[in-house]
């Protein structure tokens, strides 16, 4: 049986000098069912996401190590474009047409980082490019649903995949309501398909509901 590791949305990530945020989200090339990169988001929003290639992650599971240094993290390219959208002082500088987008960190004193604070700052607006950088890849963030036959069953957590392919094994899901959550583990062949809204299956509620509980540390 191939070596497997999970990649689990919100896992913390480190360079080799030091931490450096955490998983945002997974993108998976769809016509090879395997995860290519993880976006690393610092803590807070301090700065922008990465887009990490799998090739530079060494370990995985407890916690994601990367093979390089922060500064060679820090060279990796960004998903976020952040701009000043039209009508807003410092718009001369970009030359973008405005999008309708909160930001992902904020630059000033105002609320949600939005308009001019105390100090000054400008309003941004940040867009995900994953999709336009990585032609033919979906980015699976936190909190993407996943469909039975019968209904919405739960949210993705992360994946399983193959060591060294990447190709997906299953999918980890949080099943249920606050009170009574649970993870399991979706085998791939019972997923059919996987776009913009979500995990789809071929089985039902019922057969996930009597899915064991995943092996795997909350």
């Amino acid at each position: 049986m191939p070596e497997t590791r999970l990649f689990r949305l919100g896992t913390d990530v480190g360079c080799t000098d030091g931490h450096c945020g955490h998983v945002r989200s997974l993108v998976i090339e769809l016509a090879q069912d395997a995860v290519t990169h993880l976006v690393v988001q610092p803590a807070h929003r301090e700065a922008l996401a990465r887009i990490v290639p799998l090739s530079l992650v060494e370990a995985a599971n407890g916690g994601i190590r990367l093979g390089c240094t922060l500064a060679q993290y820090e060279q990796l390219d960004s998903p976020d474009e952040t701009y000043i959208p039209e009508g807003v002082g410092g718009r001369e500088f970009y030359g973008r047409e405005p999008v309708i987008s909160w930001p992902y960190y904020s630059g000033g004193d105002g609320m949600f980082g939005v308009g001019e604070g105390v100090s000054g700052a400008r309003q941004t607006l940040s867009v995900d490019s994953v999709a336009e950088q990585l032609p033919g890849e979906e980015e699976i963030p936190p909190g993407e649903h996943v469909h039975a036959i019968d209904g919405d069953i739960g949210q993705v957590e992360g994946v399983v995949v193959e060591s060294d392919t990447g190709r997906v094994t299953s999918v980890l899901l949080r099943e249920g309501h606050l009170w009574g959550r649970r993870t399991v583990l979706i085998p791939r062949e019972a997923v059919s398909e996987v776009d913009g809204s979500g995990f789809y299956l071929t089985i039902t509620k019922k057969q996930v509901q009597d899915l064991p509980p995943a092996d795997i540390p909350s």
